[in-house]
C-alpha cells in the first residue's frame, strides 16, 4: 500500500486546495494573529492559536472527514465511484487526506503561530509537562479523530438499506470525543505552569506519565483506525471481509485493559474487572455498528450447514465475537473468585461495591453470570427489533430501552421499596438464587420464542420481511 496520486486524491485536492482559498486563509489567519499581538501579548496569542487548533482540527476536521463520503452519497456519485477501478486503499486515503487537506492547512497555520508564541515564551511545559509533547497529543488526537469520523460514516453507510443523505453529526461527535480523550483539548500548553505534575498511569504495574501514555495509545489506535477504515472500504466495495481483524482488535483491547488497571499491584484479581468491562462495551458497540440483516445471518447458517466454512466465517457478526470475549473474561473472573476468594480483590474495588450497596462481594460470581444473561437478553431484543418492520429505527429504540431499564426504572424500584425484586431490571445477585435467576430466565424464554417467530417471518417471506 502506497500513497500514490490516485484520481480520488487529486480530485479532493482540486476541490479543497485552490490557490484563492490558500491565500485567503493565510491572510485572514496572520491578520488576526497580528491584531491579537498588538492589543495583547504572547500569552494571549498562544491561547488564541490553541483555541483555533481545537476548533479546526478537533471539530471541523472530523466533520470534513465524514462529509467527504456524505457528499458522494448526497450527490448520487457514490455508486459510480464504487464501480470505478480504484482500490479500497486508494479510495480510503484519498478521501481521508484529500478531503481534510484544507483543514490541515488551516490547522498547521495555527500551529505555526502557536510555536512562534511558544518560542517567545520559552517553550513552557504546560499541562502536558512538555511543550512538544502537548503539540504531538493535539496532532495525533486530530489524526485519530478524522479517521474515526470517516470510519463511523462508513459504518452508517453499511447499515443504510437505501442510499439517502448520510447523516454526519454522529460521525463528527465520535471524532470530537476521541480528540478530547487523546489531546485533552487543554493538553497543549497554554500558560506557563512550572509546578504542574502530569498524572501517573500504571501499565503492567509500571508507572508512566499519563500524557505520555495517551501519546503512545493515540499512535497505536491511529494504526488500528486506519486499518479499520481500509477494511470497511473493502466491505463497501463488495470484497469478502474475514473476521480476523475484529477478533485481533478485541484481543488487543482485552490485553490493554488488563495492563492499564486502576488497581496496580493487585495481580489477576485487579485486572479481571477492567477486561470484563471493556469486553462488555465492545459487545454493545459492535452490536450497534454491525449490519443486523436476517438474510445475512441465514446465509451464514446455510453456509455452515453446507460445509462452506469460508463464507460462514465471513458472515460472523461482530457482536458475537465480542460476546465470546466477554464470556471468556467472565469465566476467568469467576475462576479467580472461586480460587482466590473476594478477600484478594483490591480494597478500592471493595469500597466501590459497598458504596453501590446493591453489589455484594459474596455473590460476585453469580452477578457475573447474571450480567452475561442480561447481555444476552439485550442482544435478543436488538435482534428482534432489527428483524421487524421498524428495523430502520431499531438502534434508537434499543438505546431508549436500555436507558429506561437500567436507569430510571431500576432507581424507582430500589427507592420505592422493591429492592428484593431488583433482578427484574438489574443483574445483581442476592442470597435467594431463585429470585436472582428466575426473572431473567423467564425473559429469555419469552424473547427466544418471539425472536424465533420474527426470524421465520423475516427469512421466509413473512409479513416482516
Amino acid at each position: 500500500m502506497s500513497l500514490d496520486l490516485n484520481p480520488e486524491f487529486q480530485r479532493n485536492l482540486w476541490l479543497h486546495l485552490g490557490w484563492q482559498r490558500l491565500v485567503a486563509a493565510a491572510t485572514v489567519g496572520l491578520t488576526i494573529a497580528y491584531a491579537i499581538l498588538l492589543v495583547s501579548d504572547f500569552d494571549k496569542l498562544s491561547y488564541a492559536a490553541n483555541l483555533i487548533l481545537v476548533m479546526v482540527l478537533g471539530m471541523w476536521g472530523p466533520r470534513r472527514a465524514a462529509d467527504s463520503l456524505a457528499e458522494e452519497v448526497a450527490g448520487g456519485t457514490w455508486e459510480a465511484q464504487r464501480m470505478s477501478g480504484l482500490s479500497a486503499w486508494s479510495m480510503a486515503w484519498g478521501k481521508l487526506i484529500g478531503g481534510c487537506s484544507f483543514v490541515w492547512y488551516c490547522g498547521l497555520l495555527a500551529l505555526a503561530v502557536y510555536i512562534f508564541a511558544g518560542f517567545e515564551r520559552g517553550f513552557p511545559p504546560g499541562r502536558a509537562g512538555n511543550f512538544w509533547l502537548g503539540i504531538y497529543l493535539v496532532l495525533i488526537g486530530a489524526c485519530l479523530a478524522h479517521v474515526v469520523a470517516l470510519g463511523v460514516a462508513l459504518i452508517r453507510l453499511r447499515k443504510t438499506v437505501q442510499y439517502r443523505r448520510l447523516t454526519i453529526t454522529l460521525a463528527q461527535t465520535c471524532g470530537f470525543v476521541v480528540f478530547f480523550v487523546i489531546s485533552g483539548i487543554g493538553t497543549a500548553p497554554v500558560f506557563n505552569q512550572p509546578d504542574f505534575v502530569p498524572g501517573t498511569a500504571y501499565v503492567y504495574d509500571s508507572a508512566y506519565s499519563w500524557p505520555m501514555v495517551r501519546a503512545v495509545l493515540g499512535s497505536v489506535f491511529v494504526l488500528w483506525a486506519v486499518a479499520a477504515v481500509y477494511r470497511l472500504m473493502r466491505t463497501e466495495l463488495q470484497y469478502r471481509a474475514w473476521p480476523w481483524f475484529w477478533t485481533s482488535f478485541v484481543i488487543f483491547c482485552g490485553a490493554l485493559a488488563a495492563g492499564i488497571a486502576p488497581w496496580p499491584g493487585s495481580g489477576p484479581a485487579g485486572a479481571t474487572l477492567p477486561v470484563f468491562v471493556v469486553m462488555m462495551a465492545l459487545t454493545y458497540l459492535s452490536a450497534l455498528a454491525d449490519r443486523r440483516d436476517p438474510i445475512r445471518y441465514r446465509s451464514g447458517l446455510l453456509a455452515l450447514r453446507q460445509g462452506d466454512y469460508s463464507r460462514a466465517l465471513a458472515e460472523i457478526p461482530w457482536w458475537l465475537i465480542a460476546m465470546a470475549g466477554t464470556a471468556l473474561a467472565a469465566s476467568f473472573a469467576i475462576y479467580v473468585l472461586v480460587s482466590l476468594g473476594s478477600d484478594d480483590w483490591p480494597s478500592s474495588l471493595s469500597e466501590l461495591f459497598l458504596r453501590l450497596r446493591l453489589i455484594s462481594l459474596d455473590h460476585l460470581a453469580e452477578t457475573l453470570v447474571l450480567v452475561l444473561l442480561f447481555m444476552t437478553r439485550d442482544l435478543a431484543i436488538l435482534l428482534w427489533l432489527s428483524f421487524g418492520p421498524w428495523r430502520g429505527q431499531s438502534d434508537i429504540t434499543w438505546l431508549v430501552y436500555l436507558a429506561l431499564v437500567y436507569w430510571p426504572i431500576s432507581i424507582i424500584m430500589y427507592f420505592a421499596g422493591y429492592g428484593a425484586y431488583i433482578t427484574l431490571v438489574l443483574p445483581v445477585a442476592g442470597d435467594d438464587i431463585v429470585i436472582s435467576f428466575a426473572p431473567i430466565l423467564i425473559q429469555l424464554v419469552i424473547l427466544g420464542v418471539m425472536l424465533r417467530r420474527r426470524w421465520y417471518q423475516a427469512t421466509r417471506g413473512g409479513a416482516a420481511a
